[in-house]
């Protein structure tokens, strides 16, 4: 987006009646959010590592009580969403500065970003595309398909790949990614084409150079030994194939939340990938309100409120839920930010499913916004 926010782009995705509201300049809401801009590492910490634990412990406790049992289900459930949270963590390293959150790049990568096999390398630098002003909704970014101009059927189908990417993720770093570096043109292949978390599979990513480069490599041979670790421990009986089997579902019903949350963070009507103007950014972005418990298990680490993340990638993440309520407040009644909000996940959704049915090359209006066209 244009930090001027000025819209400078030869597309527009808004209808015509939108142009009565009130646009957002920064400058005032930089004003209004003074103080929400700087991260607290003990709260990043404490987040953190208090997932993993609840995570990891919930996933012992499963292996310890009958299948199917009421603990099971409590200790599967409570797993399933402490450790989506963690590894959703990965977001954050992308926006922070890794000065003001020192140590916390290993720490993520050896407690959930190897043994989930999303190492950092897989978002970092391929979700900054996403936030660029030139690049967001247009072919460079990966993590934007037209699912809103799309038939419904599409956006089934790419939640549906939950059900397979753990065995996608082992095949590329136990198998894929030790034999490319024996070709250098499959390594390059497997480099733009199979280490990124995004969307859209035809999207290249950029080869990062350096101690980047130098991070990828030394990560990528951690997760080689850790998926062929666990095929020795499997293979040779030490663990049943029934705790495999276990840790497969808690993986993917995580994909599955995460899938269903990505499809209704953004409109994704720019079915063309034309370059977007700031406001038409923002109106294709969605901001979740509703009850803050199950927004935080749906959409955690701020991602609830993803158009307003839109408007400040490096806002901490702590700090969007209140930096948000501010905005509410503050801006007025007839401010462009209002449209961006859904009342709940049902609400998004449903939204998004008519957006589906509708063919428009804009944004349908969610139910209920308090300013209307």
């Amino acid at each position: 987006m244009d930090n001027t926010g000025k819209s400078t782009s030869t597309a527009t995705l808004s209808a015509p009646p939108f142009a009565a509201h009130s646009p957002l300049e920064i400058p005032q809401l930089k004003k209004i959010l003074n103080d929400c801009f700087q991260p607290d590492p003990k709260i990043y910490w404490a987040d953190f590592l208090g997932s993993c634990l609840l995570g990891y412990g919930s996933l012992v406790l499963t292996e310890m009580v009958p299948t199917f049992s009421a603990l099971w289900f409590l200790g599967f459930v409570v797993s399933v969403f402490a450790l989506y949270r963690a590894v959703l963590f990965t977001h954050e390293l992308t926006h922070q500065d890794r000065k003001k959150l020192p140590g916390f790049s290993v720490a993520y990568n050896l407690l959930v970003g190897v043994p989930f096999l999303v190492p950092s390398f897989m978002y970092r630098g391929v979700h900054t595309d996403h936030h660029k002003k030139n690049s967001y909704a247009t072919q460079e970014d990966g993590e934007y398909i037209a699912f809103g101009a799309s038939p419904f059927w599409k956006t089934i189908a790419y939640i549906c790949q939950s059900f397979y990417l753990p065995i996608v993720l082992t095949i590329r770093f136990g198998i894929i990614g030790p034999l490319s570096l024996l070709h250098p043109k499959l390594r390059l292949l497997v480099m733009k084409k199979a280490s990124s978390m995004a969307i859209r599979f035809d999207a290249d990513r950029k080869v990062p150079v350096g101690i980047d480069l130098r991070n990828w490599y030394a990560l990528e041979v951690l997760c080689f030994l850790y998926v062929a670790g666990m095929t020795y421990v499997f293979v040779s009986g030490l663990l049943p194939l029934s705790t495999l089997a276990h840790v497969y579902a808690v993986v993917v019903c995580a994909f599955i939340i995460n899938s269903t949350r990505t499809v209704v963070a953004h409109r994704y009507r720019n079915k063309e990938f034309k370059e977007l103007s700031f406001h038409d950014q923002l109106l294709d972005s969605v901001n979740l309100e509703g009850n803050p418990i199950i927004g935080e298990l749906v959409a955690p680490v701020g991602l609830r409120f993803h158009g307003l993340h839109h408007l400040f990638a490096a806002m901490p993440y702590h700090n969007l839920a209140k930096a948000h309520r501010r905005l509410r407040e503050q801006l007025p009644k007839d401010s462009m930010y209002h449209l961006t909000v859904e009342p709940n996940l049902i609400s998004a959704f449903r939204t998004h499913y008519r957006n589906t049915r509708s063919g428009e090359a804009w944004p349908v209006m969610p139910e209920g916004s308090e300013v209307h066209p």
